[in-house]
């Protein structure tokens, strides 16, 4: 199990809370916005499944 750290541009501004309840699940963490992009830490296994989720949710472009 490896942690990967991913940054996506996100589409707008939204509540950084409501982004790591929804990455929690998936054992998302320190969830933060920089210069535009989402940043946050996930375990190799749940990346591609937190992407899918981000795109649903039209959190990241």
């Amino acid at each position: 199990m490896v942690k990967l750290k991913v940054n996506y541009p996100v589409k707008e501004a939204m509540d950084i809370k409501k982004i790591k309840e929804l990455l929690k699940p998936l054992g998302g963490r320190c969830a933060k916005i920089v210069e535009g992009n989402l940043e946050y830490q996930i375990k190799d296994e749940f990346e591609a499944d937190a992407y899918h989720l981000l795109k649903e949710k039209e959190i990241i472009q």
